[in-house]
């Protein structure tokens, strides 16, 4: 398993850092081409769409992707303001890594809602997305630690994952897009090593009916992420059909759901929780009995939304 330290995590993080101003620029969208990598759409998956409806569909989904991470950076920002303070007298280097990261998560909040006002801008309508973000982070901070952070741990790998295999080399690919995935997963990278280090810390004194605790909260967690989802995916097939300026046939909605569903589950539950680094930390925390439940629970749901055989096998 991977070995990480919180003075080499806030060094990187003070060399890497950047302001919005510095990724926004004067830079917009270019509407010719796609804004989300095809393995993070779910535009592969649907029949119904011409290839310049496909490219308009990325557009909408790069819309609730952006805001669905200032959405999940809701409760991590305060999460790590709340764990560094156990750190406030004795370790200054983790408890100033801990405050950075939250100041970090805060940062990229305002990131994604200055994108979200220029992906209005460019579609030419405010998109539908889902709200009651406050809601949501206080039901999650309401949870176990342990299940809030391997949630986070989810989270963080899967956005290491997403520019590195995707993002990245994607030529095809709007430029804004990229460069602004690329400043996220350089400060998330940083993130990604402190939880893992959070995550140990947590469940290090747990007892047994603890530790089943937190895995039970942590399913509870992953449900409602993926009612989240539904939610989402709904509203993106209703921004695909004012985008188009047409009416779209219930067949064909039901088409675009099912892809736009189907993506969003693997990019947002899936890609996370198969990634090596979390596989590890997850091992490392877990019983045999308890990493079972939580496989016959992400069975159950990946399941039920179609993930391709070769993914699931991965598990």
């Amino acid at each position: 398993m991977p070995t990480y330290s919180y003075a080499e995590c806030l060094q990187t993080a003070y060399r890497v850092n950047w302001r919005v101003s510095d990724v926004l620029g004067t830079h917009r969208f270019d509407r010719s081409r796609r804004w989300l990598p095809s393995q993070l759409s779910g535009t592969a998956r649907i029949s119904c769409l011409a290839d310049d409806e496909k490219t308009k569909l990325t557009h909408v989904e790069m819309g609730a992707y952006a805001h669905l991470f200032g959405y999940v950076e809701e409760f991590i920002a305060p999460k790590m303001v709340s764990l560094a303070q156990d750190f406030a007298i004795d370790n200054r280097v983790a408890f100033d890594a801990l405050v950075n990261f939250a100041a970090e998560e805060v940062k990229h909040m305002n990131l994604f809602r200055e994108i979200r006002s220029l992906v209005d801008e460019a579609v030419g309508f405010p998109l539908a997305l889902i709200g009651e973000e406050k809601a949501v982070a206080r039901a999650v901070l309401g949870k176990s630690t342990g299940a809030t952070l391997l949630l986070t741990a989810a989270i963080e790998w899967f956005t290491q994952l997403h520019y590195l295999t995707a993002f990245k080399d994607d030529g095809a690919l709007d430029g804004f897009t990229k460069h602004i995935f690329k400043h996220h997963w350089l400060e998330e990278a940083q993130h990604a090593k402190m939880d893992h280090l959070e995550t140990l810390r947590a469940f290090e004194p747990l007892t047994e009916a603890e530790r089943d605790t937190a895995i039970d909260d942590l399913i509870g967690l992953v449900a409602a992420v993926d009612g989240l989802l539904q939610r989402q995916a709904a509203l993106d097939v209703q921004n695909l059909e004012r985008y188009l300026g047409r009416s779209l046939k219930e067949a064909d909605k039901q088409d675009i759901l099912a892809g736009v569903l189907c993506a969003k589950r693997y990019v947002f539950i899936e890609s996370g929780v198969t990634h090596p680094n979390f596989q590890a930390l997850f091992g490392a925390v877990t019983t045999a009995a308890q990493q079972q439940k939580v496989e016959r629970a992400l069975e159950g749901l990946l399941g039920a939304g179609g993930i391709p055989p070769r993914r699931r096998a991965r598990r």
